[in-house]
């Protein structure tokens, strides 16, 4: 039941029927009969019995206006409540009903007079009830206080409760005036948890802020809400004027989304200082989207600052009170987790998807920034998220929902996102993280090229070692266990392995390492004192002690956890006080302590320390601690002397004793490099007696270490704020650790790329400060980085094209080879190129990506590199920043003359008789520059922009220099000659045809502008190929985009100083179409056909390997982009009306569809019977294909005589006579001729005016007829598609049917586009008349994936290619179940 009939409905009732009403919607909660009729009881006189109110509810139940839950009462349905209440504020009964509630529901107050709840639903209540009767804030506050202190609230908010499920908003226009501000800031924060209520409040919310300036907390709540709706000015002109916090928040989103990175980060740690000042909490963080953008910021930045920053961020967001932000903030969590190496990236897809919009947007974000194939499988849900928020509202969400989906292959998403994007001038997120490869998390083979110490090569299985430690009683235990690769290469969880077995079997286990059989002989059997059995057990220290080392130790409570086990050897450690020397060792050594004692260093290391006899003397001696007084300080060094040659001793008193060797502690930093996932970690130490003795972290410790030095005791004495000093330089130095994540003293890098680049840079430290290790061996070696310096070129003339070559040197005694060093940078995945035996080439970022630039943009020719001048600014790059260049005058010339056009500054001709708008301004400027630089050009504007205008205005400048040809379809002509007599009226515009052909062509010259179709272009091949043209101009050019054809053929024979193409689409099929468009424009700019196949074509059409597809489209697009230019309706005409498609489905009669059926059968058996590979039977398959069309259309056109009704006509006539009752005028497309004459005669018959066209009209005739319609003669105009789908204006029409679907839908738009362009000012329909469960619905299908082919090209969609044989032929298979 709608609202206004549920109100009429409620209104309606009598006055004990309402009242019943508005209690239960008071209440909010379901009722007993007995405490409804106690509450209503003092409103009624004596009739209101318990009975009576039975009778009520009963009648209300079967009204549907309340319901009734088991054993809790009855509830009012949730679409009466609003009715309900409003009825009861009409009749005055609403405070009458409040009395009655509290009567039976007293209110408590406390000492302080504060009201103390029975239940949240009661304070909900009164609540309710206290906003509707305009109570004050002494009044409502106390009430709303008392609600949020109960735990429901921080599920629902109880304002949203009360004014937004559903919001009314007479309801708010209830509340008093002095809380309104309040309630809808709260409301309009609910909103985008809430979407489907977002356009309600925010216009009710927009329109209360317009009469009266907002207080704070709503400006602000308005201005989140704005950003989410991508209106960021709005949200900027909110807080515009104020200082406070959150205005600051908002402004730095503002510049963030806007790409202005660096204010931004630094406008978001302005405000989170002054947030914490405010508050007073050294944790608070941001709430709402704010500052989940800040911390992807700090992500994106990546530095070592802001990796710092982000880290304390997020644990503080991530440890904070649950609340709607956490979501995000954990997902944020993860991202920094797995690009830091820490977390595997399948932990990913593995969690359970979120509901609410922002959740879902990041978490799709998150699978897209990380390269996660998971994410196409949820299309699905990011539609829905999409439809969401587009519903509400959400701009700036929907541009990111649909980036994505747009990203996942949908061209019409990315379409739709880029214009939100246009219109709010707002970022792409997709693109701010660089997107990670699988190969970059799996790819292990930089670190573990080869088997770590002391393990074996295993195969599909393994043994793992399960550690359980408490740090008072130390390893408690060990247990084996034996793990498998599954079916995806991954490892089990491992089962347990009985250590019988492993004591009986160990020596035929082939799985079992060296070190494994070592520590599985330390297994001991025992008889057990209970049976006759043996028990099975390690001897833990000794195990311990054998598995030092072992890669595959893992927590017994975190099995995916790796532990590392490292030896040691007590130290006494003498530290020095005010008034005595405290003497310990570590680790504690006692009186029962095993022969190994192992300690807890970090969360995954543990000591292992071997106790020999004396230890434990020494232990015995000193105990916990032994504290003697300083004035002993004398015996204390004795002690130490004495002892030194048992125990390594740290120390920090006076001078040692006099037999004891000092030396200058070694002061080198070791880096050492060990494995950690699919990277490495870093940790940095110093060692003070060379070449032996204990690791210390740089800083930590005693000053003085004493122990046996090659069989002589000796003092190291370190410098601890120098070693400080060498750790903090040699992090700044080495950039890569900005990606690192620190803990526990080591530098973790999880990913390949970024170990390459350590290594490389910690090589380019001094030596004799820095000792680099590798503890478990040197998987791989970098050279030193090789920068643009080191290039040396040679530029010289090749022809037409230039040719380089050059060499690059590695070091001092090598060199490369440019063109070999091209080719393993196409072979490489990064800027290290690999040299044979496990070494690297360290290039720079900058080297890199300029060879890569050229490797793509050069053809090798032997030892040289050959490009197209057009294509020379990757070479023109590289040697900017060679070391040394040799060049010709032929590349100085080159590079000197596109200096100059860049300059070049074209002025309008004052005799073109037009206003130019802005965008065609810039088409001429343009066309202009592309002229005087002497290159071709392909304007490619939507259909309908002023292509034509553009081009007179070029010509008009270049008439003064020599004659133009003009070439355009036969319908085309005609407009030319009229709208150059319009606009350029001192051009001399021939129609070539008429009069002495050979005479106009040989005889033209300055001024003279030429135009001819295709059909005279082809038939007077010979007179035009043979003159030379100052401009050339060919319109419509999809006319000769297949190569093959004679027309192409002459087309490419034509002479010209300037050629110019224009049409609105380049691509209707297949890449092969740009290639010849091209090649008449700028001859080998994209190479031969095969070259452009394999380079192009196949790449993006196949769309095999993502990779290589998208790097071939971007080859592709940045060497056509220079001499492309596209523009579109929605981006240039924002005052074009809208425009709708419908796809109108036509229901067969039984008697066509058994002739279509027969004819589908009929065609398959003729095919059958060909004798010939099914890749040649394309021209039969077409031919069959046809007839079904026809069939389609109608059957007269296949089986003339059987007198079969058509469908689809009585489809058409129903459709016109509609159209033409509310005087509308109607385009009518079909590819059939004959079929548009069967409609003339359904149109003659009843007497309906009409004008027709087809390819047989004649020029002139041709241009009367639209005119004619233009003017008002005719309702209808019939069309054969391909003779009127180009080159002619009927904005009289508002609409347009398509009787039959054409194979590629950008010939159908070009036909629409007649009615739908510049000068329209109605919306226009477009029909589309498709038969069901035949091919038709096939050819409309494949109008998905060849819509826009062009667009998709230059914003970086996907492409499809032709149609093979084979799927024809499956098409023509498909029956009628569609």
């Amino acid at each position: 039941m709608s609202e206004v009939n549920l109100q009429r409905t409620v209104s309606g009732l009598e006055i004990n029927y309402r009242m019943v009403l508005g209690l239960l919607a008071l209440a909010g909660e379901p009722m007993g009969r007995k405490r409804i009729h106690e509450c209503v009881k003092p409103l009624f006189d004596a009739s209101c019995t318990d009975s009576a109110v039975g009778e009520d509810l009963t009648f209300l139940r079967a009204s549907g206006l309340i319901h009734e839950k088991t054993g809790r009462g009855f509830v009012i349905d949730e679409g009466a409540a609003w009715p309900a209440l409003k009825a009861a504020l009409d009749d005055e009964n609403l405070e009458n009903l409040g009395y009655a509630y509290l009567h039976e529901t007293p209110l408590r107050f406390d000492w302080q007079n504060k009201p103390v709840l029975r239940s949240y639903r009661q304070g909900v209540a009164l609540l309710r009830l206290a906003l509707l009767t305009g109570k004050r804030e002494d009044h409502v506050l106390p009430l709303l206080d008392a609600c949020l202190r109960c735990h429901e609230a921080a599920y629902l908010h109880p304002l949203v409760e009360i004014c937004a499920r559903p919001f009314e908003p007479m309801l708010m226009n209830l509340i008093n005036p002095h809380l309104r501000d309040d309630v809808l800031a709260v409301l309009i924060d609910h909103v985008q948890r809430e979407p489907v209520a977002a356009p309600a409040i925010r216009a009710y919310t927009e329109d209360f802020v317009a009469q009266d300036p907002p207080l704070m907390d709503l400006r602000f709540a308005l201005a989140e809400h704005l950003i989410l709706c991508g209106r960021l000015d709005d949200a900027l002109a909110l807080v515009q004027e104020m200082d406070d916090s959150p205005a600051l928040l908002y402004r730095s989103v503002v510049l963030l989304l806007r790409d202005h990175i660096d204010e931004a980060l630094a406008g978001f740690d302005a405000a989170l200082k002054l947030l914490r000042r405010e508050t007073g909490k050294r944790k608070q963080v941001f709430a709402g989207i704010g500052g989940h953008l800040y911390v992807a910021a700090l992500l994106r930045r990546g530095d070592a600052k802001h990796q710092k920053a982000v880290e304390g961020y997020l644990d503080s967001a991530t440890r904070a009170v649950q609340s709607h932000d956490t979501a995000v903030y954990q997902q944020l969590s993860m991202l920094r987790q797995i690009r830091g190496g820490t977390v595997d990236a399948e932990v990913l897809p593995s969690r359970n998807w979120e509901t609410a919009l922002q959740p879902v947007l990041f978490r799709a974000l998150l699978h897209w920034w990380l390269g996660m194939p998971q994410l196409s499988g949820q299309r699905a849900r990011l539609e829905e998220a999409l439809a969401q928020s587009e519903a509400a509202g959400f701009d700036f969400l929907s541009a990111q929902l649909a980036g994505l989906l747009g990203q996942l292959g949908g061209i019409s998403f990315e379409q739709r996102a880029i214009a939100l994007r246009q219109q709010h001038r707002f970022t792409d997120m997709t693109h701010w993280f660089e997107r990670e490869q699988p190969w970059e998390r799996q790819l292990n083979a930089l670190i573990n090229l080869q088997p770590a110490v002391n393990v074996e090569v295993v195969k599909e299985s393994r043994m793992v070692w399960l550690i359980r430690y408490d740090e008072h009683l130390g390893v408690q235990e060990l247990e084996p266990r034996e793990q498998k690769r599954d079916a995806q290469g991954a490892w089990s969880r491992g089962r347990p392995m009985g250590l019988k077995r492993l004591t009986e079997d160990a020596a035929t286990l082939d799985f079992l390492s060296a070190q494994d059989v070592l520590a599985v002989s330390n297994i001991g059997a025992s008889r057990q004192y209970y049976g006759s059995g043996l028990r099975y057990e390690f001897d833990i220290g000794k195990t311990l002690a054998a598995l030092i080392g072992h890669p595959l130790l893992f927590w017994f409570d975190a099995p995916g956890t790796r532990v590392e086990l490292l030896p040691g050897e007590p130290e006494l450690l003498v530290k020095a006080a005010r008034e005595h020397v405290t003497i310990s060792l570590r680790p504690p050594i006692h009186e029962n302590s095993g022969d190994v004692v192992v300690s807890r260093e970090t969360p995954t290391r543990l000591r292992v320390v071997r106790v020999r006899d004396e230890h434990r003397r020494i232990g015995a001696i000193v105990g916990e601690a032994l504290v003697v007084p300083l004035e002993a300080e004398v015996r204390v060094l004795q002690a130490i002397g004495a002892i030194s040659s048992i125990v390594t001793v740290q120390s920090d008193i006076g001078a040692s004793a006099a037999d004891i060797d000092k030396i200058a502690a070694d002061a080198r930093l070791h880096v050492h490099l060990l494995p950690y996932q699919h990277g490495l970690r870093m940790r940095i130490l110093v060692r003070p007696l060379p070449e032996t003795g204990a690791y210390y972290t740089p800083g930590s410790g005693a000053e003085r270490v004493i122990a046996d030095f090659n069989g002589i005791r000796t003092e190291a004495r370190r410098d601890l704020n120098a070693e400080r000093e060498a750790e903090r330089q040699l992090v700044a130095n080495c950039r890569a650790l900005e990606s690192a994540e620190e803990e526990h003293g080591e530098w973790l890098l999880g990913q390949p790329i970024a170990c390459l680049e350590l290594v490389s840079e910690l090589q380019e430290l001094d030596p004799s400060k820095v000792v680099i290790g590798w503890p478990e061996g040197e998987p791989f070696r970098v050279s030193k980085k090789v920068a643009s310096q080191s290039v040396r070129i040679n530029i010289k003339r090749d022809k037409d094209w230039f040719a380089a070559n050059g060499e690059v040197t590695i070091d001092e005694g090598r060199v490369m080879d440019l063109r070999s060093l091209l080719d393993k940078v196409r072979a490489g995945d990064g800027r290290f190129v690999a040299l044979g035996d496990n070494q690297f080439l360290a290039l720079t970022n900058e080297l890199h990506r300029r060879l890569l630039d050229v490797a793509a943009f050069t053809d090798a020719d032997g030892e040289v590199l050959r490009v197209h001048p057009l294509a020379s600014f990757a070479l023109e790059e590289l040697a900017l920043g060679a070391g040394g260049v040799e060049a010709d005058k032929a590349w100085r010339a080159h590079i000197k003359k596109m200096a100059d056009n860049a300059a070049y500054e074209p002025q309008l001709p004052s005799t073109l008789q037009a206003e130019l708008r802005d965008y065609q301004r810039d088409g001429f400027t343009w066309l202009a520059r592309l002229a005087h630089w002497g290159v071709g050009a392909c304007l490619a504007d939507d259909m309908g922009l002023g292509k034509t205008l553009q081009a007179l205005a070029l010509i008009l400048l270049r008439a003064p220099n020599g004659p133009t040809l003009v070439v355009a379809p036969t319908s085309v002509c005609t407009n030319w000659i009229a709208e150059a007599e319009r606009f350029a009226p001192t051009l001399k515009i021939k129609l070539f045809g008429p009069g002495e052909r050979a005479d106009m062509i040989e005889q033209a010259g300055a001024f003279d502008v030429i135009v001819a179709s295709y059909g005279l272009l082809q038939n007077e091949a010979l007179q035009f190929t043979k003159k030379r043209w100052h401009t050339i101009v060919m319109d419509e050019a999809q006319s000769f985009k297949n190569a093959a054809t004679r027309r192409s053929q002459v087309v490419m024979a034509l002479q010209g100083d300037f050629k110019m193409v224009a049409t609105g689409t380049p691509l209707e099929n297949h890449l092969g179409e740009l290639w010849n468009l091209f090649r008449f424009i700028n001859p080998g700019l994209l190479g031969t056909a095969d070259q452009f196949q394999l380079r192009f074509a196949g790449p993006i059409e196949k769309a095999q390997d993502k990779r290589a597809e998208s790097a071939a489209r971007a080859r592709l697009k940045r060497l056509t982009q220079p001499f492309i230019l596209r523009r579109t309706k929605s981006q240039v005409l924002t005052e074009l009306p809208p425009r709708t498609e419908i796809v109108l489905p036509v229901e067969l009669s039984p008697e066509e569809t058994a002739l279509y059926e027969s004819l589908r059968r009929e065609a398959l058996d003729k095919l059958a019977s060909l004798e010939a590979p099914q890749s040649q039977k394309s021209i039969a398959i077409l031919a069959e294909m046809m007839r079904l069309r026809r069939a389609c259309c109608n059957p007269e056109l296949v089986a003339p005589g059987l007198g079969i009704a058509s469908s689809k006509l009585a489809t058409f006539a129903h459709l016109v006579e509609g159209l033409l009752e509310n005087r509308h005028k109607v385009l009518v497309f079909s590819q059939f001729v004959d079929h548009l004459s069967l409609i003339r005669k359904h149109l003659d018959a009843r007497e309906i005016r009409y004008q027709y066209l087809d390819g047989s009209t004649p020029m002139q005739e041709r241009k009367k007829r639209v005119d004619a319609f233009q003017a008002g003669e005719g309702d209808l105009f019939l069309i054969s598609l391909k003779a009127g789908g180009v080159g002619i204006n009927l904005t009289a029409a508002d609409y347009v049917i398509h009787m039959d679907p054409w194979w590629n839908p950008a010939v159908e738009d070009q036909a629409s586009d007649r009615a739908h362009r510049m000068g329209q000012l109605r919306p226009v329909t477009i029909y589309r008349l498709v038969a069901r469960h035949t091919i038709e619905e096939g050819i409309v299908d494949l109008h998905r994936h060849k819509r826009d082919l062009a667009d998709s090209l230059l914003e970086g969609g996907d492409l499809s290619a032709r149609m093979a044989p084979g799927e024809m032929l499956a098409m023509l298979q498909q029956g009628l179940g569609g």
